[in-house]
């Protein structure tokens, strides 16, 4: 199994097809087994083309985390370390949810890095709808209310972490997500580099909003909303989500021809 010396941990990812290289953040619990908060179920499409990386980040799946914490800032600093050890750069960056965020604070701080920016369920700051939506990750809510979840979250995320290790998982992201993030307008407008928000009419966390926002601030940006949709569209809804990364992808191919960060 492929791992990677990053910061302090070994991040796990693995690799698909061959080309342009598409780096595939998950959300908060997301696994590369836990294909509806991951991408596994697109892969096929993207290999064809280009180089596909799968991570499973901090603390999530194989990868551990020595740290008694995870935020937005030290994950987004483990995937830049990635690039540049990977010597990949620039990379398109699908996020999903936590991902999605993860892939703004790069285009942030480090847009260098990206070639585009893909960014499915993201939410900027929360407001009452994300407070409402995070009230999930409890870890007594979902021992209580889904059993079956709680047993496969040992199944993805105890790996050589000691047994029960998902219930630290599930406070430490409740810790983040009670606090960030904490974006602002102006935030948002640092990101120079092509962005894709997209999100399902119902999902609480891309609320309308929040996508009405993000779509103002980053200035090169797009944003597709997909009715009837929920929170992790790039599974229930593939037939959509892909074929619009991959016309997003090949409308930016250029960009890096004429800039310069």
């Amino acid at each position: 199994m492929p791992y990677l010396e990053v910061n302090d941990i070994r991040l796990y990812y693995e690799e698909y097809g061959s080309g342009k290289p598409i780096i595939f953040l998950s959300g908060a619990t997301g696994a590369i087994d836990y294909v509806e908060n991951h991408w596994t179920n697109l892969t096929e499409l993207f290999y064809k083309k280009y180089r596909v990386i799968l991570i499973e980040h901090r603390g999530h799946g194989h990868t551990n985390n020595p740290r008694p914490y995870i935020s937005y800032e030290l994950v987004a600093d483990d995937i830049c370390q990635f690039i540049h050890k990977m010597k990949i750069s620039p990379v398109h960056i699908c996020g999903l949810s936590d991902g999605a965020i993860i892939a703004l604070h790069i285009g942030m701080t480090n847009p260098h890095l990206a070639h585009t920016l893909i960014c499915v369920g993201a939410n900027y700051y929360n407001d009452d709808l994300v407070q409402l939506a995070n009230q999930c990750i409890d870890t007594k809510l979902i021992e209580l209310e889904t059993p079956e979840l709680a047993n496969l979250l040992s199944d993805w995320h105890d790996h050589g972490k000691g047994k029960d290790y998902w219930r630290t998982l599930i406070d430490q992201l409740s810790e983040n997500l009670s606090k960030h993030p904490n974006y602002t307008l102006k935030d948002l407008k640092r990101i120079p580099v092509p962005t894709l928000l997209i999100s399902g009419e119902n999902d609480l966390w891309a609320n309308r909003q929040q996508m009405i926002d993000m779509r103002q601030s980053i200035p090169s940006s797009e944003m597709l909303i997909i009715n009837n949709a929920g929170h992790e569209v790039q599974y229930t809804h593939p037939q959509i989500v892909g074929p619009a990364i991959l016309d997003f992808f090949e409308r930016n191919q250029d960009f890096w021809l004429t800039k310069s960060y």
